[in-house]
């Protein structure tokens, strides 16, 4: 479910205000979007960071994360994961792991879905499925990308 409104200790922005490529008001699909989930691992429900805002494409939804990544927003090794994502192929969805400290998910929305809803759901599953790979994913010593 998604909360109820925007705060501080719910999303995530750049640091420079200037809108990124491909970025539009509103928070309802269709579009792609991304998620930061502190640790993923936890038991219950992991504490999600929003990027409040819709992307025309899936490379544009990955470049505005590397620039949050950058920019140091997300976790204490955001440039090293920056780095993981330039190395990736043609972007889609996507979670880019640090360890046990942080998922980023790149996910699509679809029409008339909130961003969180969308976003949310996308991890619930992949969280999942994953389970059994949960161990591999934190001891890799570095950022991965599932």
């Amino acid at each position: 479910m998604s909360p109820a409104s925007r705060t501080p200790y719910n999303m995530v922005m750049p640091r420079d205000d200037r809108p990124s490529p491909g970025e539009r008001a509103g928070v309802f699909g269709p579009g792609w979007s991304w998620v930061a989930f502190s640790t993923p691992w936890a038991d219950g429900r992991p504490s999600p960071r929003y990027r409040w805002t819709l992307f025309e494409t899936a490379a544009q939804a990955v470049d505005d994360l590397r620039r949050c990544l950058d920019d140091g927003n997300v976790g204490r090794r955001g440039a090293l994961c920056s780095s993981v994502l330039r190395k990736r192929g043609a972007p889609r969805e996507l979670v880019l792991c640090d360890a046990a400290d942080w998922a980023c998910v790149v996910h699509k929305v679809r029409a008339g879905v909130h961003v969180t809803d969308a976003g949310d759901a996308y991890f619930a599953r992949w969280r999942k499925s994953m389970a059994g790979h949960r161990f591999t994913i934190i001891n890799a010593g570095g950022p991965t990308v599932w």
